[in-house]
């Protein structure tokens, strides 16, 4: 399975600065960027994720885009649906579509939406899950859960990538690596907080083995599940030389990552700075680097030998 970069932007900057980084880390050769979807930090000024990916989709013509990830708890499953679909037609099958079960509690009831507890979250993402994997196949949906009452709607417009857009689930825990073996293309995960990256390889490395584990017990090729990981969360060292980038890349690849999502820095955002300094965010500079000087290398060894 061939190894695939890409960056996250946490996109609280006008559209058009957005537009412009994003079309920057196309002409770099990366292959996606990926837009959180929250509302806090409230005193950031962040875009709407989906209403960001359809323009995004229509200022860029090669990168794929998507969320990294969609609350299912902040839309209508069957809304959610349309939204992706009308995406993924206006990117040309373009999309990826990341889906979480929401973790951070004030921006869930600030609006008004419930917070249960784990179980009660992983639920509703089951949930969520299971009507999307049916609903961005086009047709009509007829769906009865705990939470959800789906009755012959229909999802409209049809799905450009066939046999519908990909889904990643952000699976971290068991319940969420097991939804993700059964229904989902790929898994997104991170580290927390405080971990170097001494410490982080071998608790990727062990989680890659569990949902392993978990894609042969429900009969599925453990291969044919992508894994992205998301760096900037965890006290990585990582953009601040070629050597460095090299070796966080060949930790990971060797761990099992097939997808690697670096932060993506942008001045607006002054507290980033130390992020940058740190090397655990990129900026265009160390992005030109990763892309003219470390990429290539693990490119090449992607291909099949002659």
């Amino acid at each position: 399975m061939s190894l695939r970069f890409g960056v996250l932007t946490f996109q609280a900057l006008p559209f058009p600065r957005l537009l412009d980084d994003v079309r920057f880390v196309e002409a770099l050769g990366l292959d996606a960027v990926w837009l959180g979807d929250q509302t806090y930090p409230e005193t950031e000024p962040i875009l709407e994720a989906w209403t960001s990916l359809a323009a995004l989709a229509c200022g860029t013509e090669r990168i794929r885009i998507g969320s990294s990830v969609t609350n299912v708890a902040m839309r209508n499953p069957m809304i959610l649906a349309r939204q992706v679909l009308t995406v993924d037609q206006i990117s040309n099958g373009r999309l990826d579509v990341g889906l979480g079960a929401g973790w951070y509690d004030v921006e869930h009831t600030s609006i008004g939406v419930d917070f249960p507890d784990g179980k009660g979250r992983l639920g509703r993402l089951t949930e969520v899950a299971e009507i999307l994997d049916q609903a961005l196949r086009g047709g009509r949906v007829t769906y009865s859960g705990e939470l959800y009452r789906i009755a012959d709607a229909i999802a409209n417009p049809p799905p450009t990538q066939q046999p519908r857009p990909p889904l990643w689930i952000a699976a971290n825990a068991r319940g969420s690596m097991t939804l993700a073996a059964r229904l989902a293309e790929g898994t997104a995960t991170y580290s927390h907080a405080g971990l170097t990256l001494a410490e982080t390889v071998p608790v990727f490395t062990d989680s890659m083995r569990r949902l392993d584990e978990l894609c042969l017990e429900g009969g599925r090729d453990p291969l044919s599940l992508r894994r992205s990981y998301l760096t900037g969360i965890a006290d990585e060292v990582i953009h601040t030389s070629r050597d460095a980038m090299t070796d966080f890349i060949g930790r990971f690849s060797e761990a099992g990552a097939t997808d690697l999502i670096f932060t993506f820095f942008y001045p607006s955002l002054a507290d980033r700075d130390a992020g940058v300094r740190a090397g655990r965010f990129c900026d265009r500079r160390s992005l030109e680097i990763l892309a003219a000087d470390v990429i290539p290398q693990f490119r090449a060894d992607a291909r099949p030998a002659a």
